[in-house]
């Protein structure tokens, strides 16, 4: 299915909400499309390589990681396991659980991406690593919110047990209880899910601005330039709104898009919010978790931005 099929899917689907003044605000957001084609993945990688990125998204994540990795496994891992890297980027957070093993039980390492070359990375850079206990690799190309399908899927006779890690976020751009319910149906008790998300201490989203980033731009003009949108036609911005982070485009030229037989019309003012995330107080978090885990354990950075979830099916 090609991106402008699935993009006005969406459309079609979620509809609008309609401002007090008229204006339309449309929704395409959908974590799952914003890797969907090599054009979007190449612009991702870019932005996740860049200094900024990196000191305020991926470097915070990772440091907890190294710091309580193998202090979160300790006692719920003593047999071989599938671990199921979830949206997977590089594999680089995967490998750290790894190591935090020390070779003491098996694991058959399992890629998850819409992405066909974000799966396949993350494979490369695991089978590079050559852990001695690492017996086998899984690429599995699928959307992020088949998650609770892939955890069944995956159990073999040798393999009963999972390890989803379910990092960068990706929670924050679901409903929270829908997801969590699937994936709890889909686990076996002794499962073991590891969130990684953003927290929030105050009223407002923090580091907004690194979201009205052009390298956040250059990503999700792809998904305006699939709908038949041209640079000059639609403006970029990020804001805090409706308790989230919401990346969207508002129309500057009033524009009829022709697809399937169907028109879809915009006007001049209206909004396409193109990709969104929820960030929970620490304590609401990990209430959400327990309410579908018997066994939570939330760590978090200095700074109250982002936190770490152990949920034990």
């Amino acid at each position: 299915m090609e991106l402008k099929e699935v993009l006005f899917k969406e459309l079609v689907k979620k509809g609008y909400s309609e401002l007090k003044d008229g204006r339309k605000v449309w929704d395409v957001a959908n974590r799952s499309i914003i890797y969907m084609t090599p054009e979007l993945v190449d612009s991702f990688l870019k932005l996740r390589e860049h200094p900024r990125y990196q000191k305020t998204i991926v470097e915070i994540e990772t440091e907890l990681l190294n710091g309580n990795a193998k202090k979160l496994i300790d006692g719920h891992i003593n047999g071989p396991f599938n671990l199921i890297d979830m949206g997977c980027e590089d594999g680089s957070k995967a490998k750290i659980f790894i190591k935090a093993l020390n070779g003491k039980t098996k694991v058959r390492f399992c890629s998850v991406n819409v992405s066909e070359k974000l799966a396949s990375l993350a494979l490369k850079n695991m089978e590079k690593e050559k852990f001695s206990n690492v017996e086998g690799c899984k690429k599995i190309i699928a959307d992020f919110s088949s998650l609770h399908e892939i955890a069944s899927m995956v159990r073999s006779e040798k393999y009963q047990k999972n390890v989803v890690l379910l990092l960068g976020s990706i929670l924050a751009s679901f409903d929270i209880h829908e997801y969590l319910f699937n994936l709890s149906q889909g686990m076996f008790k002794g499962d073991v899910l590891i969130i990684g998300n953003a927290i929030r201490a105050g009223e407002r989203f923090v580091n907004l601005e690194n979201y009205k980033s052009k390298l956040f731009k250059n990503w999700f003009d792809h998904l305006m330039k699939a709908m038949g949108f041209d640079g000059k036609e639609v403006s970029y911005d990020a804001r805090f709104a409706n308790g989230r982070l919401e990346d969207y485009y508002t129309i500057n030229k009033g524009k009829k898009i022709h697809y399937g037989g169907k028109i879809m019309e915009f006007k001049k003012g209206d909004e396409i919010v193109v990709a969104i995330l929820y960030k929970y107080y620490e304590k609401e978090l990990e209430e959400f978790c327990r309410m579908y885990f018997r066994e939570v354990e939330l760590v978090k950075d200095e700074e109250n931005e982002y936190a770490l979830v152990l949920c034990v099916k």
